[in-house]
């Protein structure tokens, strides 16, 4: 009698739920912790330079050296943060952010005059260099404490995070001014600190055992380039992004040059800026179910569309209530795209690129705002309000177009192995 042999159905064990993983829930609560100290400094800390120097260019400097880091030191960072330990790279920039924050007291009491403001100026850019390694390390490590089944709640469930800042962080921030112009950093400093408690009290790794094996550094950064190359998902989706990062600083600044123009009262203003934060609310919520039922290109081509359909609309419409609403609408629509596109970031990129390729995205992105926002401006001033929609439009049109003639990105779909 031949022996008879049973086959066992093997039967994948599902991930545990996000808010069961402890390791996740400890990055995610001192995250946002920390997220709303950080909008209380980004809110307050232009208010302390003008303060100090009578001079909104001197607060626009500040904020320049802030975001500078992210242009210069990307590349490397990114090299760097793949190579070192990535749980010991976000203590070591948590303690380093939560010791500069606490400086800014110090240099105003300790110091006066140009070296005062040299010194804090070298703070801003400080703070921008520190936060740059934190987050390509914090990114990484989200892509490898979440499994990619629950990549896209977990990137939603960030981007909670930062809505739920932008429309609580700036009130927060201009009640502790009010009170005394230090409060504000005082609290981000202790924010940090709770972030640095439940970093330590992470026990995993954050990351697959490093290679031993040491290349230059230049080596390595080309390794993420040619691997960004090899993608053509990955490669249109950081030129996309990066356009629809620029339009969502065209769209506030067309609806600040509505509201000087028809000259609508500032607390309208604050509600129609504070509407793009409930449309990014309800993006994070829609975002999960949508993955699980839409193909990613397909979420990504919806998406686009609602950018083309509502975005002539600024050319026409000066009503607060429906600025409002265009304002929501597209923030929703934006909220939804990023969230898919980060996660299929987060799944398809190797863990031992993590930090290259994210840098890379920083460069593009960066390097778009930063040249795109003063076309803008001049587009603004010089040109009017209808020929910028125009333009902006234009290369909305461009990129939906390219969108769904491109087939490697209309079947593109989100990896759940």
């Amino acid at each position: 009698m031949s022996p008879i042999t049973k086959q066992t159905e093997i039967i994948p064990q599902q991930p545990i739920s996000l808010w069961r993983n402890r390791d996740y829930l400890l990055l995610w609560f001192g995250q946002a912790v920390s997220s709303l100290g950080t909008s209380c400094t980004q809110f307050a800390f232009p208010l302390l330079i003008m303060g100090l120097t009578r001079s909104i260019a001197a607060a626009g400097l500040a904020y320049s050296l802030g975001q500078l880091p992210y242009v210069l030191l990307s590349l490397p960072a990114g090299a760097l943060v793949d190579r070192w330990p990535r749980k010991r790279v976000m203590l070591l920039c948590t303690f380093c952010l939560m010791m500069c924050v606490a400086s800014i007291p110090l240099a105003l009491f300790l110091t006066s005059g140009p070296l005062r403001l040299f010194l804090l100026y070298a703070i801003a850019f400080g703070l921008g260099a520190i936060s740059l390694f934190y987050e390509l390390a914090k990114l990484a490590a989200l892509a490898w404490v979440v499994p990619k089944s629950q990549l896209t709640t977990a990137v939603a469930q960030n981007e909670l995070i930062v809505s739920s800042c932008s429309l609580f962080g700036p009130a927060l921030g201009s009640w502790l001014f009010s009170i005394t112009r230090l409060l504000p950093f005082i609290t981000d400093a202790l924010s940090s600190l709770v972030l640095l408690i439940s970093l330590l009290s992470i026990r995993s790794p954050m990351q697959d055992e490093r290679r031993t094996e040491r290349h230059h550094l230049l080596l390595e950064v080309r390794e993420g380039l040619t691997w960004l190359w090899s993608q053509k998902v990955m490669r249109s989706i950081f030129l996309i992004s990066s356009y629809l990062n620029l339009t969502i600083t065209a769209s506030a600044l067309l609806v600040l040059t509505i509201v000087q123009q028809q000259h609508i009262p500032s607390m309208l203003y604050g509600l129609i800026v504070a509407s793009g934060g409930v449309g990014n609310l309800l993006g994070t919520v829609l975002s999960p179910p949508l993955q699980r039922h839409i193909r990613f290109g397909t979420a990504l081509g919806c998406a686009l569309m609602v950018f083309v359909l509502l975005w002539p609309l600024y050319g026409f419409i000066t009503t607060p209530l429906l600025l409002g609403a265009i304002f929501a609408g597209i923030a929703l629509s934006d909220s939804i795209r990023a969230i898919f596109m980060d996660s299929y970031r987060f799944a398809v990129v190797p863990d031992a690129l993590q930090g290259r390729i994210s840098s890379i995205y920083r460069v593009i992105l960066f390097s778009v705002l930063t040249v795109g926002s003063s076309a803008l401006g001049l587009s603004l001033e010089h040109l009017g309000i209808l020929p910028t929609v125009g333009i902006v439009w234009s290369g909305l049109l461009l990129i939906t177009g390219f969108l769904f003639l491109s087939r490697h990105m209309r079947q593109a779909t989100f990896p759940q192995g």
